[in-house]
């Protein structure tokens, strides 16, 4: 990666555009120029007519393992001038369709090519019929094939190299990864067989949810399938290096599989592939293939790929599931870093979640999740998927190693010759490079310098190898051994200046174990002995300073031991907070028992942070019972008891007070029992019926639905002994004969009953809730009537009989008459009664009254709203 150059590789010029920002960079070295990948060629006979596009709905695999290119995924339209073009790895049948194109392209005389899924800078992936499979009545004969272009036909090794690389995919057989089959060629066309599958890559999903991310429950599977892809594939000290939304794909009934393993780079003590037995001779990693948006600060700085790395492309796929962007809006680590960027945090998820992802979004690797186990585990703040994984990853290993088996049988023959073939050509470069790699470590160590043990002992060995080596070669040994020499001397010196007379001798002593003609030691050491001297009389005086910085380094331990018990002390704190944070859901499932455990842990923890919470948690329950008593007052009331019992000494629960009636709108009376309400009693039962109108004066009112029955009044009669409760048979009638006094008491029960403040309306709310503002009026009141041997009003009838008002207000007018107070007081009976003529029996009739006990005159109730 010399000139830093970035190359985006087109794969034909009439081929739509991918999204720019998941599109593969290629940073350039020696084997990368501006024609290192050229425009693919046409053929229009390679593709049968009917090629294009996957059924609507859903696209299909169209990445190979290789990872380099960006697949671009074309329509049906896009087939012709821009495929990749065939040589006589692909044999042509001769059946032609009545124009004469060519219907059927068979490689190796047993993949049928069906359509083309999409072209790339390695080649293009078809959807292709394995006859092999049809032959034995697979349910499923189906291949992804990928046909590879001319530039790995460049490099002489090419079929060896992919061959290792298919090899090395093939190990990673796991459920949540393309299983690739083989590489495999016919004459000097490279071609690679793999898992077909139906669905919709991860970067498309995205797209259609821009800014809003996935529905929770799909964005947390699809990233455990990933996760467990990565894990299993780290666990074969692989690291994907490339992993991206592009790189995923979706499956309607596999879930999700992670794709493009082939730029994955093998792990090791001693680096990338570095036993040269292993090390392969052409890798595509060395293009230094990535994503500007998904690589980490150090894979982007040119760093050997760590799993962290893979952590930190997760971690940018993982915030794009749940949130619809990219975390950093695609700037590379290496400018969000410059910039200052930090993340924004995600709503959604909880505290525990939200650190998890932060950690793994972290830009210097240092202070980023190590593995993705960890991240899992963080994420999901559980042990249990461990035994889940593992057992996956069992299964996985007896189904990947009868595949691998399988295939190695079928390329053992090809991979011995080309044994024999190689191990001639490589045996003496093998040996010059070992030799100048060996060369090359003996001077990075003495360069390294550190003098340790360890060092001295690592070098010795190595000159022992680049000895047996290349024996010949004594004057560069030698030249070491001087220089080894030289810098224990230099370290004997410093030593010696600073006092540190022991090690001064045991440098000299170890200058003279590699070089018997050691310059100064002589001096050095009449140096040592005079200092030894001194040395001694500062004896005492390091002795006191000891006890000293020993009692310091004491109160030192003790403050960090108790800094270490507040900290785990804080830990537990943070998990019961995060546990009562993902309770605390303002929903009518809400588990009050859960927060009094909650409360109870942290209690048991720190009573005083307890304490100080109860009343956050009691704001924050009469708050959402303040909201869910707007859609149902009966079930918000039952957890406000809760509520009250588990905080009994939290005054916004006591003070919070449930109106049964706000939920209802104004006018919405008549819609059915759903749209009434009515006030429980303290002694038992309900309260009048009632419904919601409009006042008249703009402002909500709850008005009797009926007019007070006998049997109603009879209930205030019985408890409060202060009358005589009416007789059963005329129970239903609307109240009379009753003195405005004892409505008034009736009133003050009702209201000591209920907790609220019943009255009689004023002449301006009857009037509005009876005429229902201006609408007309029911037809079938109960005024005096006699026509054609029609008669009304000879009788009063039930207080709940008749047809309501658009206001849901039944008798409102006629039955009996209904006591309201005017504007200055007074008290008038509105509405008349049965013995009302109907052309008289009006909402607008009215008339002085007493107040006296009669029997034309009833009452319905009001009272107002708590909103």
């Amino acid at each position: 990666m010399n000139d830093k150059t970035r190359i985006i590789q087109k794969a034909a010029e009439n081929l739509s555009a991918c999204d720019e920002s998941d599109v593969t960079v290629f940073v350039g070295n020696e084997n990368t120029g501006a024609n290192d990948h050229p425009p693919i060629g046409g053929n229009p006979g390679l593709v049968p007519s009917d090629a294009g596009e996957s059924p609507s709905g859903t696209s299909s695999i169209a990445n190979g393992v290789d990872g380099i290119d960006a697949t671009v995924i074309i329509d049906s339209g896009g087939v012709g001038e821009s495929l990749p073009r065939p040589r006589e790895a692909v044999h042509f049948e001769p059946s032609r369709s009545r124009e004469g194109a060519v219907t059927k392209t068979i490689i190796k005389g047993r993949f049928e090519l069906d359509k083309l899924l999409g072209v790339g800078g390695m080649g293009a992936v078809y959807k292709a019929l394995d006859r092999r499979k049809l032959e034995a009545s697979d349910s499923d004969p189906y291949v992804a094939i990928k046909l590879l272009n001319e530039d790995f036909q460049k490099h002489p090794d090419a079929f060896i190299s992919l061959q290792r690389e298919a090899r090395k995919s093939q190990t990673l057989a796991h459920p949540n990864i393309v299983t690739v089959y083989d590489f495999d060629r016919e004459g000097d066309r490279v071609f690679m067989t793999m898992e077909f599958l139906e669905g919709a890559p991860l970067d498309k999903l995205l797209r259609e949810h821009a800014d809003v991310g996935l529905e929770k429950e799909r964005a947390e599977s699809i990233l455990r399938d990933v996760s467990q892809a990565l894990i299993y594939a780290h666990s074969h000290r692989i690291v994907h290096s490339d992993f991206k939304p592009g790189n995923i794909f979706v499956t309607a009934k596999k879930g999700a599989k992670v794709i493009d393993f082939g730029i994955a780079r093998a792990v090791s003590e001693g680096g990338i592939a570095s036993k040269a037995g292993e090390k392969t001779i052409f890798d595509a990693g060395t293009l230094g293939a990535l994503t500007p948006a998904y690589a980490s600060l150090e894979m982007l700085k040119g760093g050997e790929p760590q799993p962290s790395d893979d952590v930190f492309a997760l971690g940018c796929v993982a915030y794009e599931l749940f949130c619809g962007r990219h975390p950093y809006n695609k700037v590379p680590a290496d400018k969000a870093f410059e910039q200052k960027l930090k993340p924004k945090r995600i709503r959604s998820l909880s505290r525990r979640q939200w650190r998890a992802l932060e950690s793994a979004l972290a830009l210097h690797r240092a202070d980023r999740t190590e593995t993705v186990e960890r991240f899992v585990q963080k994420f999901y703040g559980k042990t249990g998927w461990k035994w889940a994984f593992g057992t996956l990853f069992a299964a996985t290993l007896v189904a990947g190693g009868i595949g691998y088996n399988h295939l190695e049988q079928e390329n053992a023959a090809e991979q011995q010759r080309v044994k024999v073939e190689l191990e001639k050509k490589l045996e003496q470069e093998l040996l010059q490079r070992r030799i100048a790699d060996k060369k090359e470590a003996i001077e990075r160590l003495l360069g390294l310098s550190v003098l340790t043990q360890n060092w001295e002992r690592d070098l010795r060995t190595e000159l022992q190898d680049y000895a047996t080596l290349n024996p010949s070669d004594a004057e560069f040994r030698e030249s070491i051994h001087r220089s080894v020499s030289d810098l224990f001397i230099a370290a004997a010196t410093g030593q010696l200046n600073l006092g540190n007379l022991e090690p001064a001798e045991e440098m000299l002593g170890r200058a003279a174990s590699w070089n018997d003609d050691v310059a100064g030691a002589d001096a050095i050491r009449a140096q040592l002995n005079q200092e030894r001297e001194e040395l001694r009389r500062k004896l005492e005086e390091e002795r006191l300073a000891a006890e000293r910085e020993e009692e310091r380094l004491r109160r030192e331990a003790l403050r960090a031991e108790q800094q270490r018990i507040a900290q785990e002390k804080q830990r537990q704190i943070d998990m019961v907070l995060d546990d009562l944070e993902g309770t605390l859901k303002c929903d009518f499932n809400i588990s009050l028992p859960q927060i009094g455990d909650a409360l109870t842990r942290l209690a048991s923890i720190d009573v005083t942070k307890a304490q100080l919470l109860r009343p956050v948690v009691g704001e924050e329950l009469a708050g959402c019972f303040g909201k869910l008593s707007l859609k149902s007052p009966a079930t918000t009331a039952t957890l406000l008891e809760g509520a009250r019992n588990l905080l009994p000494r939290q005054e916004v629960l006591a003070n919070l007070d449930i109106d049964y009636c706000a939920h209802l709108r104004p006018g919405s009376g008549a819609r059915g029992d759903r749209y009434t309400c009515a006030d429980p009693m303290v002694s038992g039962g309900e309260g009048p019926e009632l419904v919601v109108v409009n006042g008249g004066s703009g402002r909500p009112l709850a008005v009797g639905k009926f007019e007070v029955s006998q049997a109603e009044f009879s209930q205030f009669c019985t408890a409060t002994s202060s009358c005589s409760p009416f007789s059963e048979a005329d129970a239903k009638l609307p109240v009379h004969n009753v003195e405005l006094t004892q409505v008034q008491r009736y009133l003050e029960w009702l209201s000591e009953e209920t907790g609220r403040s019943y009255r009689l309306p004023s002449e301006r709310e009857w009037f509005a809730a009876a005429s229902a503002n201006g609408e007309p009026e029911v037809s079938d009141r109960n005024c005096y009537l006699r026509y054609g041997g029609i008669e009304k009003g000879a009788e009063l009838v039930a207080a709940r009989a008749g047809s309501a008002n658009p206001f849901g207000i039944v008798n409102a007018v006629g039955n009996v008459q209904e006591w309201v107070f005017d504007l200055e007081n007074n008290l008038i009976a509105a509405g008349g009664s049965r013995q009302d003529p109907m052309s008289r029996c009006l909402a607008t009739s009215k008339m002085f009254h007493s107040g006296n006990a009669d029997e034309l005159t009833g009452f319905r109730v009001v009272r107002d709203l708590n909103r």
